[in-house]
């Protein structure tokens, strides 16, 4: 696992941390637990690491495991992954919750299309999608791919009009249950459910 991964990317937290005295006050299960609740993004498990007594990687999954059993029957289960943790709304209870969210339609065809070349080419630009796809991409598959959190924009890549670009999130690893961008299934596998059947991988 890559160390200190959030500093290497160059994040901010936006988690407001125990001080050492306030940390002493509560255990390392408390410290995870609050941690993680309070964020609005997933926590990498190495930033994890700093804040608990042991920095050992068996000791933290073991307390994990812990919040992922005590939350399993509750409103908001616990989930993690190799490199990611985050607080998520139960699926039992998503019948309650229609009247309280919008609820998320399918992804379409081009939808789809758009967030695997992405994680295939990442970071990339809207034109080179097209160029992919073989079709022009509409605005608003992009658009519902960033409400969903799952791409973001990583900056302008440096050609004449400085175009936007994109690549996937933390989300996007945890709510497809992926650990790490490797872990992508090959290419034949989306072929084989019909996405991106005209574009020949040149790699």
């Amino acid at each position: 696992m890559k160390k200190n991964f959030l500093t290497k990317l160059g994040l901010k937290s936006n988690v407001r941390v125990l001080n050492n005295d306030a940390a002493a006050e509560f255990d390392d299960l408390h410290i995870i637990e609050a941690i993680v609740f309070a964020s609005r993004e997933p926590i990498h498990i190495d930033y994890l690491l700093t804040k608990i007594s042991k920095s050992d990687m068996s000791y933290l999954c073991e307390l994990m495991d812990k919040l992922r059993a005590h939350y399993n029957n509750r409103g908001v289960n616990f989930e993690y992954n190799d490199n990611y943790c985050i607080f998520k709304t139960s699926p039992m209870i998503k019948a309650a919750l229609v009247d309280e969210f919008e609820e998320t339609r399918d992804l379409s065809k081009a939808a789809k299309e758009t967030l695997a070349i992405i994680a295939y080419h990442q970071p990339t630009t809207r034109s080179e999608i097209e160029e992919i796809r073989g079709v022009s991409s509409s605005k608003g598959s992009l658009d519902v791919l960033l409400g969903n959190n799952w791409i973001e924009i990583s900056g302008k890549k440096d050609v004449p009009g400085r175009p936007l670009v994109y690549r996937t999130t933390k989300k996007f690893l945890l709510d497809f249950n992926l650990s790490d961008i490797n872990d992508l299934p090959n290419l034949n596998e989306l072929r084989r459910e019909g996405l991106l059947s005209g574009y020949e991988d040149s790699t």
